[in-house]
């Protein structure tokens, strides 16, 4: 079924598999082990079970592999996913192309994006080629050479991960080392450092709230961020029937709107109550006439994400502020957390999961264990200072013991050494 045979000093083993001849280097210039590893292959053939590794062109998985994320995730999400697999394998296909900012992906354009690892991207004809060593390899690079952070690294192993997961359910991936069906296991995840959080005071909140004042649109959506805690472009997809001052109501939810579909980032619609402050602002906020979005932008379209962000920075820069969206996101989870509020609840006034909300705001809950961590033992409910008190409970417990009451059963109690 095999044949085992000597090229230079190492052997060599030829066998066949559907028909075609496979040969390779048994990496060995024992004769002994060899031969043994010649009967290990004949028994594994026998079974069926013989590893061969598939042979997958990189190019059109790795196009098939974008498209797929395009049609199942959020425009932002596979917008940055894109962005990772172009910082490792560089422009190789269409969808990883580099775009201005602004320009859609297929429009004409004169300019083409910048390629920031142009020359240290990783090269390879087949999937396969991509193996743990040739991933730790370009992680130590990155992280040596552009300092890159271990959330940065952990984001991009992340999505290989997923590539691989997807070549090996659609298109057979078969890795060449079969310690690791998927290769990316062979690579581990880096600890990330606990993150830290900025948010705004009650003090800071009105120092910026009235630093947008002169622009009444952008002022009603700092507050919608302040005070109910959404992201950056949840409030950018707000329409009129979103909004329901009479109920106190934000909806955030999936929509089609002019032939442009949008989901929220976590594809689960949720609702935000408005406080008291909120509703004060959007009660004597006005929404432009013929607009379809509750926070149109100046010329009464749905406002891009980056421009509004731009926008925003320089109302604050003009102000010498430095508050970003994430900021006032951060901000109503922090203050409610600071307030005592479960963690489950602000998870699901946030749209996260509470996983998240304890690595961002779980410092930031009031202490509920003082008295845990004090040796002495604290005094009981019944353990008084107040003298009138010790001998109301002693004359109570005196009565008990004797049974004077009438008509009740005799008591016996079992009193512990700190007694009174």
């Amino acid at each position: 079924m095999a044949s085992v045979f000597r090229r230079r000093k190492q052997y060599w083993i030829s066998y066949y598999v559907n028909g075609e001849q496979v040969k390779k280097s048994l990496h060995t210039s024992n004769e002994r082990v060899a031969i043994a590893k010649k009967r290990q292959i004949e028994y594994e053939l026998s079974l069926g079970d013989l590893h061969v590794a598939s042979q997958l062109p990189l190019v059109p998985i790795l196009e098939a592999f974008c498209k797929h994320l395009a049609s199942t995730r959020t425009y932002k999400s596979f917008k940055n996913d894109f962005s990772r697999l172009r910082a490792f394998f560089g422009p190789i296909c269409q969808s990883l192309e580099p775009c201005l900012p602004g320009v859609k992906r297929g429009q004409q354009r004169k300019k083409t994006g910048t390629d920031k690892y142009a020359g240290a991207h990783v090269r390879g004809a087949f999937l396969e080629d991509i193996t743990p060593e040739v991933i730790n390899r370009f992680l130590a690079d990155r992280i040596k050479q552009d300092n890159w952070a271990p959330k940065t690294v952990n984001l991009l192993r992340q999505i290989l991960h997923k590539l691989f997961a997807y070549a090996i359910k659609h298109h057979g991936f078969r890795s060449r080392d079969r310690r690791y069906p998927n290769p990316v296991t062979g690579v581990d995840r880096l600890r990330e450092p606990a993150p830290q959080i900025r948010f705004l005071s009650l003090e800071q909140i009105e120092t910026q709230l009235q630093a947008v004042t002169e622009s009444p649109v952008v002022h009603a959506m700092v507050a919608v961020y302040i005070y109910a805690g959404l992201r950056r472009e949840e409030a950018l997809w707000l329409t009129s029937d979103d909004v329901d001052l009479e109920m106190r109501l934000i909806r955030v939810r999936a929509k089609s709107v002019m032939d442009e579909s949008w989901q929220p980032k976590t594809k689960r619609n949720r609702v935000v109550p408005i406080s008291n402050d909120l509703y004060a602002i959007l009660k004597a906020y006005t929404v432009p006439e013929r607009s379809t979005w509750y926070f149109p932008s100046p010329t009464g379209k749905r406002w891009d994400p980056d421009n509004f962000s731009q926008d925003l920075k320089a109302i604050n820069t003009a102000h010498g502020l430095e508050w970003s969206c994430l900021d006032f996101r951060h901000t109503f989870g922090s203050h409610l957390a600071q307030k005592g509020e479960s963690l489950y609840k602000i998870a699901q006034l946030m749209g996260n999961s509470p996983e998240i909300c304890r690595r961002h705001y779980a410092a930031l809950i009031p202490e509920q264990m003082l008295d845990t961590v004090e040796f002495r033992r604290p005094a009981l409910s019944g353990q008084s200072s107040d003298p009138e008190l010790k001998a109301m409970m002693r004359q109570l417990l005196e009565q008990l013991d004797s049974g004077e009451e009438k008509g009740q059963p005799r008591l016996r109690l079992v009193r512990g050494r700190d007694s009174a």
